[in-house]
């Protein structure tokens, strides 16, 4: 799209095919002897110039606001990557604390758990011990009793002086 099309949105046509702005400048006028009339060329290039400075500040303008709105959506989308940076931070945060809530109650429990089997298995073995001691106990009186048996019957069969001969 050429600079004098889109000065006035560019339909409008001379004969010559000029358009836009650019259909109300005359060209300049030749004389005969093949120059052209300096009045009017200045006139002529005053007035570009003066379209070419609208353009530049029209672009210049647009070139301005369609940063200013890149920058305003790369600075929201910042935002809500900050934010949702925050959010997943927060979360995993969260999650590791249960997590380490859960284990820690896991571990207390199995150390309740080993406690009780603990105590529980050194309580079977004091009994047993208790009850092997019982038991040596009452074999002891068994021997004690069947020996002080077995020697009340050698001394009742012995005769009384036969040891003496």
């Amino acid at each position: 799209m050429s600079i004098n099309a889109d000065l006035d949105g560019g339909s409008s046509s001379t004969p010559d095919n000029r358009t836009g702005a650019d259909a109300s400048v005359e060209s300049p006028t030749t004389l005969p002897n093949g120059t052209g009339d300096g009045k009017d060329g200045s006139l002529t290039a005053a007035r570009l110039l003066e379209m070419t400075a609208r353009d530049t500040d029209r672009w210049r303008s647009e070139a301005k606001t369609e940063s200013e709105a890149i920058v305003a959506n790369a600075r929201e989308e910042s935002a809500e990557m900050v934010r949702a940076a925050r959010e997943e931070a927060e979360r995993l945060v969260t999650s590791a604390r249960e997590e380490a809530a859960q284990t820690t109650n896991d571990a207390r429990v199995e150390a309740h758990r080993v406690r009780e089997e603990t105590t529980a298995l050194r309580k079977q073995h004091d009994e047993d011990v208790a009850q092997l001691e019982r038991v040596a106990t009452e074999n002891r009186e068994q021997l004690r009793q069947h020996l002080t048996e077995m020697l009340a019957r050698v001394d009742a069969t012995t005769p009384p002086d036969s040891s003496h001969h």
